[in-house]
């Protein structure tokens, strides 16, 4: 079926499964759509899903002193969750928000326990996206600690195109810690730089 062509590519390249073991996995996701604006979590909420993301796109982010702290962006190809909340059955800090329409596809906490119960890949399979997640959040901890808003956002440039490509510039500027100002600042001063040849 042509809505888990995508995931099924994506886990593949993770490790190999039979037939078998595939159609067990997926006969225990859920389709789910989203409209721009709809929020596929919001803080104070238990996170109970994995989500894979068919088409669309989202942008997770806390409110810290009654402002918006973008955390992350997810497009399609790639899995959104809140992890932690998942993972501990703690309720979130997180808010996860369509930026577009959107199709996910979900795996809930009940389901996911039943899967590495049942099989020895599928255990292996979340291992190497807890291994994964932990790494991504690791280096996204240590950019925010170690370099400046400016390195962030040739970070973005050069590593994530597609946040350069259809997330709005202020959401850029609050991924990067700063004020849309700012960030305007950064690709004034960017643009003026001559290019090396």
């Amino acid at each position: 079926m042509e809505e888990f062509s995508s995931i099924r590519k994506y886990v593949s390249k993770f490790l190999s499964f039979t037939e078998a073991e595939w159609q067990m996995h997926q006969s225990l996701l859920t389709l789910k759509w989203l409209k721009k604006g709809e929020f596929l979590l919001t803080a104070g909420q238990v996170c109970n899903h994995v989500s894979f993301i068919n088409t669309g796109h989202f942008r997770v982010y806390n409110m810290v002193y009654d402002e918006e702290r973008t955390s992350n962006f997810a497009f399609e190809g790639n899995y959104v969750t809140d992890y932690c909340s998942f993972l501990t059955r703690q309720p979130s800090s997180d808010c996860i928000v369509a930026m577009d329409d959107a199709q996910v596809l979900q795996l809930s906490y009940e389901n996911m326990q039943s899967t590495f119960e049942k099989s020895p890949v599928w255990q292996k399979f979340g291992r190497l996206i807890a291994e994964h997640t932990f790494i991504k959040a690791e280096l996204r901890a240590k950019s925010l600690l170690f370099k400046t808003p400016e390195e962030l956002y040739l970070e973005l440039m050069k590593e994530r195109p597609k946040v350069m490509e259809r997330i709005p510039q202020h959401y850029i500027a609050s991924y990067c810690g700063i004020k849309p100002e700012s960030l305007s600042r950064i690709r004034k001063r960017l643009s003026e730089k001559p290019v090396s040849k």
